[in-house]
Parts: structure tokens; C-alpha cells; sequence
């Protein structure tokens, strides 16, 4: 519990903490259901991706699309080789975000993929009012969702054969 508390504490921190710490709890954006998001393997369109963005508060995502669009489009298989509900808590929008920022990935994108996994381990404790389910999927996407891997759903998985910037070009 008190390491789980520091992790969220540093990772506030790092994302540029906005009054987190209220009393002695955590207070954690969570996936607000105000949009209906398109459905498991849909294919989303750039206008459409614009307003998802802009519902979660995605703006830094959507101005890094925006520059330089993946040249594949995006489909969510949401909760990749894993649970898309659990005990009747649908966490499909953890994993469409998760997939969302894993599409427009670069190539050495560390940081910034830690970042997303962190934030997928987060919405699924908000989604769920625990921690036990979110932090297995965190390790699992640490694992899995390497770029290493070239799986169809690595970092980056929407730019796999794009000529573009990586992180030494910005």
C-alpha cells in the first residue's frame, strides 16, 4: 500500500501534479464516460480521435497526431490479450486510451510509453476502486508492449513502416 502510494505520488509529480494530494488522499484523473467511444475494432477516424482527445484532456496526444498522423489508422482491440470487463466493470476505456497512445508512439519513446502504462494502471484502479487487477496489467503491458517485440500491438504499433521523427530527431 505504501509503496503503491509513492509510485502514484512520483508519477503525479511527473506528470505535472495539479493539487493531487487532497487530505490524506490520492485524487487520480479517471476516464470520464461524458463520450461514447467507437466500438471494439472500429476504425477511428482523425476527427473523431480529435474529439476523444479533447474529452480526456488529451491535448499534448492530439498535437503529436496532429503534426504527424501514424500512417496506419486506428482500431482498439481494447484490453489487448486480456479482460475488457472485470466483475461487471467495463475497463474498455482504459485500454482504448492506452491503445490510443500506443498507436501514435515514436520509436524510443520511453519515457513516454512508461508514462501510458502508468496511466492505464491508474484508470483501471479508478475503474475498479483497487489496486490488485491494475497493477497486474501494468506489468503485463511492461512486458508485452515493448517495441521489441514488433507485435501488432507494441509502442507504436501506428507507425510501423512510417518514415518519422524518433526521439534523437526531436
Amino acid at each position: 500500500m505504501r509503496r503503491t502510494f509513492f509510485f502514484l505520488v512520483v508519477i503525479s509529480l511527473f506528470l505535472g501534479s495539479r493539487s493531487w494530494l487532497v487530505g490524506a488522499q490520492v485524487q487520480v484523473p479517471t476516464p470520464r464516460p461524458s463520450i461514447t467511444l467507437p466500438a471494439l475494432g472500429e476504425e477511428v477516424p482523425l476527427p473523431r480521435i480529435k474529439e476523444i482527445c479533447e474529452s480526456y484532456g488529451l491535448h499534448d496526444l492530439w498535437r503529436k497526431i496532429e503534426r504527424d498522423p501514424p500512417i496506419h489508422p486506428f482500431k482498439s482491440d481494447g484490453c489487448t490479450g486480456w479482460f475488457d470487463d472485470w466483475r461487471g466493470v467495463s475497463l474498455y476505456p482504459a485500454g482504448f486510451l492506452h491503445d490510443l497512445k500506443y498507436w501514435a508512439g515514436y520509436q524510443g519513446e520511453e519515457v513516454e510509453r512508461l508514462v501510458a502504462d502508468a496511466e492505464l494502471m491508474i484508470d483501471v484502479a479508478r475503474l475498479l476502486g483497487s489496486t490488485p487487477m491494475a497493477e497486474t496489467m501494468f506489468h503485463g503491458v511492461r512486458l508485452g508492449g515493448s517495441e521489441k517485440l514488433n507485435a501488432s500491438f507494441s509502442w507504436g504499433f501506428g507507425r510501423v513502416g512510417q518514415k518519422s521523427e524518433t526521439v534523437s530527431d526531436k
